[in-house]
């Protein structure tokens, strides 16, 4: 089909009469026509194939349904943690808590620095509460969530709120120093200002608080639904299309003019309500008069003075009365100033017990700090102490082994001490020897002599005058005598020859 003929059938198309038939191709044709997935709008043919809302906003209403997490799957399950802590506090005191309250600042600072910390739930109006037993959601003015059933907090951001507990018995709430965290939130709860009752949402934008008269309904008006009146029939929408259905058409017609009807009869209705509520009015006044003339003309002049000491004892009951009332509030007062200065009292120990606590805290962590210290001097000392342990036994072992070898090493020197008195004796008597040897051996040059050192060591000497290195000579060092080497004199080197050598 080329564009000429589509446009022709179109036309075509669209100058159809509007009757309840239509051909077999154009049913076909509408039968497969694509529709919005939420509001069921029809799509025009020439858009996208895949497109599947007619606007933006179908589409984003969709994906909100299936992305975003809704505050009717929030349970009281979620808030098991806060019900923990308000129960452990309340083992700690020993009282009975029947509610609870919290406090947090506005996160835009400039308006939390005007209207200081909100309570939810708050105090000036009806807040929405979590269902009851049987599922029902309901509006409660009371002060507080309660504690026993559990009843969850409705609170706009999610984070830490200091905790205010109603005690049971007492008349004024008691505000603790505990933080609680509350992990799922009501975007749609606001902060509240007590002084001014003005309210602000999570921008900061103020949200003025609505009047609580309305306006009176105009005569011979009366609202569509009312109370014992039948429900108005649903209205169906029309869709804009060029082919309109005549069916359709006449049954909108029909519903449109039951409409004016009902609405026509409603103001009849109304009309004649007023006019019998008027007359029953202008009845009950003359009826009121009527009967007040005859009981004035009947009453006798002595029951007026009778009257008036009625009144006047009336009157008397009264102000007793007025003044027993006066003395109960006097009585609160002083009540209310007592439990005032308690509280006021109560503050002050917890907050000494708190500095208390945190003394006591700062001391145990110096103390764990010094005994970690001293566990480190301690450790350091026993290693110290093994050390010294291992050194002793070591020392042990080298004295015994000295003990062992003392009576070895006193016998080796007892036996050179008696050894060297030996040689110097024998070292004497050899000297002598040689003194009366030279005077008889004056012309044996040319033989060998040995003589004898002081520590028995042979010098040999040559004949002709000339002498044999000694043992000790300058490359060779002195002869090895052993223990005795450091501490014996040296050995006396050619003093046999000295008188022949002057000779």
């Amino acid at each position: 089909m080329t564009i000429g003929q589509e446009w022709v059938y179109a036309v075509r198309v669209f100058q159809l009469p509007t009757t309840s038939y239509q051909p077999p191709a154009l049913a076909s044709s509408l039968s497969n026509e694509r529709r919005c997935a939420k509001c069921g709008t029809p799509i025009a043919e020439q858009e996208r194939l895949n497109k599947r809302f007619c606007q933006a906003k179908c589409r984003a209403f969709v994906w909100s349904r299936m992305n975003r997490q809704f505050s009717s799957a929030i349970t009281v399950a979620d808030f098991a943690n806060v019900r923990m802590q308000i129960k452990q506090f309340e083992e700690r005191l020993k009282k009975r808590v029947i509610g609870y309250t919290l406090l947090k600042a506005h996160p835009v600072f400039e308006v939390a620095e005007r209207i200081g910390k909100s309570a939810f739930p708050p105090k000036s109006r009806k807040t929405k509460r979590f269902p009851d037993a049987r599922g029902r959601v309901c509006f409660s003015k009371t002060l507080y969530f309660g504690f026993e059933p559990f009843e969850g907090p409705r609170v706009p951001v999610v984070g830490y709120y200091n905790l205010v507990v109603w005690f049971e018995g007492a008349t004024a709430p008691f505000v603790t120093g505990e933080h609680v965290e509350i992990r799922k939130a009501f975007p749609a709860c606001l902060f509240e200002d007590e002084k001014t009752g003005c309210s602000y949402n999570l921008k900061g934008d103020l949200i003025s608080p609505k009047p609580t008269d309305r306006k009176p309904a105009a005569a011979g008006t009366l609202p569509r639904q009312g109370l014992g009146q039948a429900p108005n029939p649903p209205v169906v929408p029309l869709i804009a299309e060029e082919r309109p259905d005549a069916a359709l058409l006449s049954r909108v017609q029909s519903l449109e003019a039951r409409l004016e009807r009902q609405d026509r009869e409603r103001a009849e209705m109304l009309a004649s309500m007023e006019r019998e509520r008027r007359q029953h009015n202008s009845i009950r006044r003359e009826l009121e008069e009527k009967l007040r003339a005859a009981t004035l003309s009947k009453v006798p002049p002595r029951d007026v003075s009778a009257r008036l000491a009625a009144e006047e004892q009336h009157n008397r009951a009264l102000d007793e009365k007025l003044k027993q009332v006066e003395t109960l509030l006097q009585e609160h007062e002083q009540k209310i100033t007592r439990l005032s200065t308690e509280r006021d009292e109560l503050a002050r120990q917890v907050k000494s017990v708190s500095s208390e606590r945190d003394e006591l805290a700062q001391t145990v962590r110096k103390l764990s700090s010094e005994r970690a210290t001293l566990a480190e001097g301690i450790l350091k000392l026993e290693g110290r102490r093994e050390d010294q342990t291992t050194t002793a036994a070591k020392a042990q072992r080298d004295r015994d082994e000295l003990t062992t070898r003392l009576p070895a090493i006193e016998r080796q020197r007892d036996e050179l001490v008696a050894e060297r008195e030996r040689e110097s004796s024998r070292t004497e008597t050899h000297r002598e020897g040689n003194e009366g040897e030279d005077a008889n051996d004056e012309g044996k040059g040319t033989e060998l002599t040995a003589p004898s050192s002081p520590t028995g060591i042979v010098i040999p000497r040559l004949a002709l005058g000339g002498n044999q290195p000694s043992v000790s000579s300058p490359k060779t060092g002195p002869p090895s005598l052993g223990i005795l080497g450091q501490k014996h004199r040296p050995p006396i080197r050619g003093s046999a020859n000295k008188k022949h050598k002057r000779r």
